[in-house]
């Protein structure tokens, strides 16, 4: 057996290529269906977590292993404290940090970046059962969040316990279009390649 192989025949592209798209690509969802097909139930997946003392860029690591874009942060306890997103560690809150306490960007912990859960407006998973995805998307609009958690109750408890996770980017691949900004409809190459690419927290 010889370790050489014969290269295959190429060409040169043009400067305008067309692109195959899969045929009869169509929205997973409907705004009309049940709000909890588009939950990320903590019953069914595991969240990802991070202890808060870790630094961000090992935060990114793990949310580029696991496919997702948030992370939940634990307490020594295992309770939720806060979450930190893809978005928190590349946008401007680093570099407000650095601005005013001269920390190093390696030094930045996830805590320092973190939205703290108490920060949060969360749904109740009694309404969510009975809500449609269309009034899942305005109210992530109305709250301006990109992630919205999700609690459950105890019966005549107040306790809230985390159930589950709505994200826009879940959604928007779901429905076929960009629901954080309405106006853009998914017809493009781009977006039905995110649709089938993208992670799913």
């Amino acid at each position: 057996m010889t370790d050489k192989h014969t290269p295959l025949s190429h060409i040169l592209l043009s400067s305008s290529v067309p692109c195959f798209t899969p045929t009869g690509w169509a929205p997973i969802a409907h705004e009309d269906d049940p709000a909890i097909t588009v939950m990320t139930d903590f019953r069914r997946v595991a969240p990802v977590t991070i202890e808060p003392y870790h630094r961000i860029d090992a935060a990114l690591r793990k949310m580029k292993v696991a496919g997702v874009r948030l992370l939940l942060v634990p307490d020594e306890e295992d309770n939720i404290i806060g979450l930190i997103t893809a978005a928190d560690i590349q946008g401007e809150r680093p570099i407000r940090l650095i601005e005013e306490t001269r920390i190093s960007r390696h030094n930045i912990q996830v805590d320092m970046i973190m939205t703290p859960v108490g920060q949060m407006e969360a749904l109740r998973m009694v309404s969510v059962r009975h809500a449609s995805i269309g009034q899942i998307v305005d109210t992530m609009q109305a709250l301006r969040r990109q992630h919205t958690l999700v609690v459950e109750c105890a019966p005549g408890s107040q306790d809230a316990k985390i159930r589950g996770l709505f994200s826009t980017s879940q959604i928007s691949r779901l429905l076929g279009r960009d629901i954080t900004d309405p106006e853009y409809p998914a017809e493009s190459l781009a977006e039905i390649s995110k649709g089938a690419h993208q992670p799913s927290q």
